[in-house]
């Protein structure tokens, strides 16, 4: 049989040592108590190397990373905000560089283009001069070459049939049709266009400029924007290099420049001498014209 008094005797020494490990705990903290007291108005720290400092300083330390994580993140906030508005004040003032530098474009092109203009106007005589007007191209053919284009100017303006169409650079070609505001033109690419030229070294030496030639690979030619001619006399003394301008007979007033030679080539069968020239117009950028009322109107 279980001996109930023997256990019961247990059961009450676990309750009294539990009390003594109570009452010995209490009587530590206590004196804990009592210590850090007595060192806070003593100077002295009873605990300098005790588990309480190191606690403190812990939490200290933590207390401070903390501040000082919160403080960079909170400097790092303001940075991102000033510069956020730096770049949007930067955004705008290229914005309106960019307009300042299209604006400066434009008028540097309409200056540009003035100045062709009035150089075209030298490639005449004083007396069609007075029959001319300035106008803008606003049309072309399919392709990458100027064979018929649209000029922004028509009777209302004076511009009339067989009227010269030239630029800075040189002849361009010539109006076959008009209407109120606008006219068709074609340039000197086109097969239905041809005119006479003279050359600058010796002006007896002649010829015609004319796309419909029989010039063997013609088409490398005209892929390249260049025209074709013969002389009137093949014993010319043609070179490449020479320059080429209106001969006057004809519709155009003499001296336009056309362009330059860039290849002889002599048929001897047909007693022929055949010409290509590079024009000095580019017929791939025709923009603004001068407009010139032709020499002899039917």
């Amino acid at each position: 049989m279980i001996d109930l008094k023997f256990d019961k005797n247990k059961k009450e020494k676990k309750k009294i040592n539990f009390k003594v490990v109570a009452t010995g705990v209490v009587a530590i903290t206590l004196i804990g108590i009592v210590g850090i007291s007595i060192g806070r108005f003593s100077g002295k720290n009873p605990l300098n190397t005790g588990v309480v400092l190191d606690a403190t300083a812990t939490l200290e330390r933590g207390f401070n990373n903390g501040f000082t994580f919160l403080q960079g993140n909170f400097k790092d906030l303001l940075n991102f905000k000033n510069n956020a508005n730096k770049i949007e004040n930067l955004q705008s003032k290229n914005e309106k560089l960019q307009a300042e530098i299209e604006n400066l474009n434009k008028k540097i092109d309409e200056v540009e283009s003035l100045d062709s203009l009035k150089k075209s106007l030298n490639f005449i005589d004083e007396k069609y001069q007075a029959n001319s007007i300035s106008a803008s191209v606003v049309g072309k053919n399919d392709g990458n070459w100027y064979e018929s284009f649209v000029v922004g100017a028509g009777s209302n303006s004076g511009v009339k049939k067989e009227s010269i169409v030239m630029n800075g650079s040189g002849l361009v070609g010539v109006v076959y049709e008009v209407s109120k505001n606008y006219s068709k033109a074609i340039s000197l690419l086109d097969t239905k266009s041809s005119v006479s030229f003279k050359l600058l070294k010796d002006s007896n030496f002649k010829g015609v400029i004319t796309q419909n030639t029989n010039i063997e690979n013609k088409d490398t030619y005209k892929n390249k924007g260049y025209l074709q001619g013969y002389m009137f006399d093949s014993s010319y003394k043609v070179l490449p290099g020479d320059v080429v301008l209106t001969s006057g007979l004809g519709l155009y007033p003499e001296g336009i420049p056309i362009g330059e030679i860039d290849k002889v080539i002599e048929d001897k069968n047909k007693s022929l001498k055949y010409v290509i020239v590079k024009p000095y117009a580019d017929f791939k950028n025709v923009d603004d014209v001068t407009v010139v009322e032709p020499r002899n109107i039917g």
